[in-house]
């Protein structure tokens, strides 16, 4: 059996555990859910269900986004000073 990724969420434990044992096995089957599906089906009301989704929206976005390459102009380093005798001293 394959381990949920219900787990991988920040939510309450007892949450994720409701949700697994409710038959959200995946963080896909709760996107694919409405507010009213899933409140109905984990009995909690529609604002903590929106809650839910919204996480595992967030989830998916944050695991989707690529990295900025550190060959780009954008990588922004602080600049580190060193004088050449102070390099050339150095015991």
């Amino acid at each position: 059996m394959v381990e949920s990724d219900i787990h991988l969420l920040e939510l309450a434990d007892g949450i994720k555990d409701t949700l697994i044992s409710s038959g959200f096995s995946t963080i896909k089957s709760i996107l694919e859910s409405t507010n009213s599906d899933l409140s109905s089906k984990i009995r909690v009301d529609q604002y903590v269900a929106q809650i839910i989704i919204e996480e595992a929206k967030r989830f998916t976005t944050e695991i989707t986004k690529v990295p900025p390459s550190l060959d780009d102009n954008t990588f922004d380093a602080p600049a580190v000073g060193v004088k050449k005798e102070d390099f050339l001293s150095y015991p």
